[in-house]
């Protein structure tokens, strides 16, 4: 990985050595960020469609999914507003889905945007 691909992560908030330890080298941890950009839009969509049904079952699974999947790649915080989701699905919450949803959008885009700029930079 290069210094400037490494460096853009870290500014962006990314914990880089957490996801290379994670992924045990950093030529998986690409190979692996570059696989998430490709299907995170499809995953985004589904939670999506899983909120707007109410299904509070298919929605733990898909943002379990994401959650370890953020935490894995190095995405924390993002992981961590996955997991307060899965929780809260667990318990058929629908309210606090529904009151943290935008939040969770807006980080969404965010974790987006950065994968999208990194996948270009390959």
């Amino acid at each position: 990985m290069s210094d400037n691909k490494r460096n853009f992560l870290i500014q962006n908030g990314v914990d880089v050595e957490k996801g290379i330890e994670n992924t045990m080298d950093e030529e998986t941890y690409n190979e692996l960020l570059i696989d998430f950009a490709n299907t995170f839009p499809v995953d985004v969509n589904k939670f999506n469609e899983y909120k707007v049904a109410g299904d509070m079952v298919n929605y733990e699974i898909i943002v379990h999914a994401l959650k370890s999947n953020c935490r894995t790649l190095g995405f924390l915080n993002t992981g961590e507003m996955f997991y307060q989701h899965e929780l809260a699905s667990k318990q058929n919450n629908v309210n606090y889905v529904n009151e943290h949803y935008n939040e969770l959008i807006t980080e969404v885009r965010k974790v987006y945007d950065i994968l999208v700029k990194y996948r270009e930079m390959n």
